[in-house]
């Protein structure tokens, strides 16, 4: 059984346009995974581009708790700065 943990989430709102949560999440033991979600009513911003990441597809794995934390900056400055695009 695989028990998760969450260790960060942090919200991202751009207007009424689109809404993005970065979460980052203990799965095991010395295991971390960081997920751009959308959270948008329709949730028309899955599957889009933001940086390098898929919106709500992409996870990036760390196996320590300050690689996952530099890994859920990254994901938190792409979703402040960059605008989700199309695939």
């Amino acid at each position: 059984m695989r028990i998760s943990r969450i260790v960060r989430q942090t919200p991202v709102k751009h207007g009424d346009e689109w809404a993005l949560t970065v979460s980052t999440i203990q799965v095991g033991f010395r295991a971390y995974e960081t997920t751009v979600f959308d959270d948008t009513p329709t949730r028309k911003l899955e599957g889009w581009r933001l940086g390098s990441r898929t919106i709500e597809t992409t996870t990036e794995k760390a196996s320590t708790r300050e690689e996952a934390m530099e890994q859920h900056r990254e994901a938190l400055y792409d979703a402040r700065t960059e605008t989700p695009q199309k695939p």
